[in-house]
C-alpha cells in the first residue's frame, strides 16, 4: 500500500473515532447510568448529584404512587401516562421505597389534555 493511501485511511480512522468518542455522552461514575430504568422504583447506588432513585411508569393511565421516607413518614405522588418522578435526598434522608397504589389520582384539565393536579389523595 503506498503511503497517500495509509495516510488516507489513518486519517479517516481518526475522524471516525474522534466522531464516535463525541457522540457518547454519559456520564463515567457508573454503567448503570447508560441502561434504561426499569418499571416501578429503583434507588441509586451512587447517588447522581442530589437524586437518590426515582420512579418510572411504563403505561398508558395516570397513577398513583406511595413513597416512604428512611424518617417513616410516607407521601404520594400522580405519575402520568409514561412518566416517571425522580426522588432526591432532603439532608441525610432519602426515599426507600415508592410502589403503585389503586387510588385514583386527582386530575385537572379538560379531557384529552389532563395533567397531575398539585394535590393528591393520601393512600
Amino acid at each position: 500500500m503506498n503511503a497517500n493511501i495509509a495516510r488516507a485511511f489513518t486519517a479517516a480512522g481518526m475522524l471516525l473515532a474522534a466522531t464516535a468518542a463525541g457522540m457518547i455522552d454519559t456520564p463515567s461514575n457508573t454503567a448503570s447510568a447508560i441502561s434504561p430504568r426499569p418499571c416501578g422504583f429503583y434507588s441509586l447506588d451512587l447517588p447522581q448529584g442530589e437524586q437518590t432513585g426515582g420512579y418510572v411508569h411504563c403505561g398508558d393511565g395516570f397513577i398513583l404512587i406511595k413513597f416512604h421516607w428512611s424518617t417513616g413518614t410516607a407521601g404520594t405522588s400522580c405519575i402520568p401516562p409514561w412518566g416517571s418522578r425522580p426522588f432526591f435526598k432532603d439532608g441525610p434522608h432519602k426515599i426507600v421505597n415508592a410502589y403503585y397504589v389503586p387510588t385514583r389520582p386527582n386530575l385537572s384539565g379538560p379531557p384529552g389534555n389532563q395533567m397531575c393536579s398539585t394535590g393528591q389523595p393520601r393512600a
